[in-house]
């Protein structure tokens, strides 16, 4: 967007000094702005019929679309706000609603606050039915969004891999001795870090008992944050690369200018509730949750995805499960051994 931009000495609002800007009454520009105030909020939030917030002190207060700073002058903002803003209920399909008719009991949720009510309904389902019985179900989900998730992965991609512990630890005498040895730790490599063998395959997120799928991530962090392990704890990584392009289902990014309409940013809360259901947080008490992790998982794989990359909620990276973990092998020399000195917790409240 910025490359159609106008050259500008400075911004009026944050006075920034260079850059490029586009005009508000441009059409683009309006319908992002209206698109990322559906994904970023609820009518409940901004609607001050339903006890909301000015929706432009909103947008200027919170920095979920723009990224202001203190210089920002907010009486200078309104003038562009009240032009992007424009009317609620657009009569032009094509355009895009910011009220849903709060008085006929239509309240539009924001994408991220709330799920697509088909994966809810399978979601409650999925607790009193077998597996099987929901995969049409869940494969009628995944057929509407076919073209926005589908992505192919190049040839020659690398991705890490981690495993608790290592194979084997060497003493190093110091020069008195023993007193001050020092140790050295022979990472896990090719087939010990690889995808287990299926004989030993226990359930996780997105695998069934004796189902062995090979689970990496988009960085080393990644790949050990994902393991869950205690400070202390000795952890093997490698990197691996694919030995052929792959067509996955990604769930791990999306573009708003691909959703500028009512019923597009419907597929996108789809997406999104996808994304919400892999990445289910579930702690060790709380296995009977993979039932639903795992469901989703297979048909994905049903829909002909070789993979499923979706956001990791331990680290800052992407996760990958191959379905075809013979499509990726170890790169040579990459295995190495990272150790655990700390942990960090951040906490809601």
């Amino acid at each position: 967007m910025c490359l159609r931009g106008i050259p500008i000495q400075k911004c009026p609002i944050c006075q920034k000094s260079g850059g490029r800007a586009l005009p508000v009454t441009d059409e683009m520009v309006k319908r992002i702005f209206r698109a990322l105030i559906r994904l970023n909020y609820s009518e409940w939030d901004y609607n001050h019929h339903l006890g909301g917030d000015s929706l432009q002190s909103l947008v200027f207060g919170c920095n979920n679309i723009f990224n202001f700073d203190e210089s920002a002058s907010e009486v200078d903002f309104e003038e562009a706000f009240l032009l992007l803003e424009d009317i609620w209920y657009p009569e032009d399909s094509n355009l895009i609603s910011l009220g849903g008719g709060y008085w006929d009991g239509g309240v539009l949720a924001g994408l991220r606050d709330r799920l697509d009510s088909s994966a809810i309904e399978i979601l409650r389902r999925s607790f009193r039915s077998n597996y099987f019985e929901l995969e049409g179900d869940v494969l009628g989900l995944i057929a509407p969004i076919r073209e926005d998730i589908t992505r192919e992965i190049p040839i020659g991609t690398q991705y890490s891999r981690a495993r608790l512990g290592v194979k084997d630890r060497l003493k190093i005498s110091g020069a008195y001795g023993d007193w001050n040895a020092n140790y050295y730790y022979l990472p896990f490599s090719q087939v010990e870090i690889g995808r287990p063998p299926v004989v030993k395959v226990t359930e996780g997120r997105l695998n069934r008992p004796r189902v062995s799928i090979l689970y990496l991530a988009s960085d080393p962090l990644t790949a050990v944050a994902e393991l869950r392990p205690h400070p202390g704890h000795l952890v093997s990584t490698a990197k691996f690369a694919t030995l052929r392009s792959l067509q996955i289902a990604d769930l791990s990014r999306h573009d708003i200018r691909n959703f500028l309409s009512d019923e597009r940013l419907e597929d996108l809360r789809r997406i999104l509730s996808l994304s919400a259901v892999i990445n289910l947080p579930i702690q060790p008490e709380q296995g009977e949750l993979y039932l639903i992790t795992q469901l989703f998982s297979d048909c994905f794989r049903k829909a002909g995805y070789e993979g499923l990359a979706f956001r990791s909620s331990l680290g800052p990276g992407i996760n990958l499960a191959c379905f075809v973990p013979e499509a990726l092998a170890q790169v040579p020399d990459s295995e190495t051994v990272l150790e655990v000195s700390t942990l960090q917790y951040q906490l809601c409240l």
